[in-house]
């Protein structure tokens, strides 16, 4: 049996490093890409439960001024007679709550890091934001950068919104 020259192994060594190293980037970019597959699908989530929320009460659930969805009840709605608006909401709480048709309210995945979900509205309108990782994404917009919103710890730069 015939081992490798000290030329060949140094070469074979240096083959499986570049192939670890190039593996190791796109590992990174692949979980980079998921979070942020992660975040335009609860922001649809979002969406679909903010509108029956508003086919229910004709209302836009209100935010408050830390970016929750005052949408939250304990115990049910207790809705206004004469507007027809809920009476009782509280804030939902990121990853605890329940909120119209989503079980548990959707948080960032870098949530621990300091990344959250953005939600603003009046009743009338409402625009919800969050902060993609990768700069590179077909939705990262500059224009919701310049709006200098905050994201958690980072600039909101992807945004849905119904004026």
């Amino acid at each position: 049996m015939k081992f490798f020259t000290k030329n060949e192994s140094k070469i074979i060594s240096t083959i499986f490093i570049v192939l670890i190293f190039i593996t190791g980037i796109n590992i990174v970019i692949s979980l980079r890409k998921s979070r942020d597959v992660t975040r335009k699908n609860d922001m649809g989530a979002l969406q679909e439960a903010i509108s029956i929320y508003h086919q229910k009460y004709k209302v836009f659930p209100l935010s408050t001024n830390d970016g929750k969805i005052i949408g939250c009840f304990e115990g049910g709605p207790d809705v206004d007679k004469i507007t027809k608006y809920p009476v009782n909401a509280i804030p939902c709480e990121w990853d605890k709550s329940s909120f119209e048709n989503i079980i548990l309210m959707p948080k960032d995945p870098k949530f621990t890091e300091g990344g959250s979900y953005l939600y603003i509205s009046d009743g009338e309108k409402y625009e919800l934001y969050v902060s993609l990782e990768g700069k590179g994404e077909a939705e990262y917009s500059k224009a919701v950068v310049e709006k200098n919103l905050q994201c958690g710890n980072k600039i909101c730069n992807y945004g849905k919104w119904v004026n």
